[in-house]
């Protein structure tokens, strides 16, 4: 299997739409466009693992920056089509974004939903190790 890992582009959102519901996130071409633009003001980036010229799966880097943290490195979204997991998809984006974040940041953190079992596992065998676990409560601005 030829795998490409490249930076995102604006002929990838129809591609990334279904991938996103595979997360639970319902998205249009438009609002995931309107995200990674934001992202990317932000000074981060998006990646997608292509085969035989379909979008399979992506992730996006960015840098966060707290007051009492410092500056990390995250990864953030990943995800692979459900059809294409098992093949190494999700590990070679995982070390595309590994190695965009080098060099711009000493530590590299991720954060899975706690129902997402499998996701931890995945993280930790690629050398992640649990640091917390938090709540996350939302407020409408």
């Amino acid at each position: 299997m030829n795998t490409i890992y490249r930076k995102y582009t604006h002929q990838d959102a129809q591609a990334l739409v279904p991938l996103m519901a595979q997360l639970g996130y319902d998205h249009s071409e438009e609002s995931l466009s309107a995200n990674i633009s934001a992202l990317r003001e932000q000074g981060g980036e998006v990646f997608v693992a292509e085969v035989a010229g379909n979008v399979l799966g992506c992730v996006s880097a960015i840098i966060d920056v707290r007051l009492a943290e410092g500056v990390k490195g995250e990864i953030v979204s990943l995800v692979v089509s459900e059809d294409a997991r098992g093949q190494g998809l999700g590990k070679g984006l995982v070390l595309e974004a590994e190695k965009w974040l080098s060099g711009k940041v000493s530590v590299i953190r991720v954060r899975a939903n706690a129902l997402r079992e499998q996701s931890h596992l995945f993280y930790e065998s690629l050398g992640y190790s649990k640091d917390k676990t938090q709540a996350v409560l939302l407020k409408k601005a």
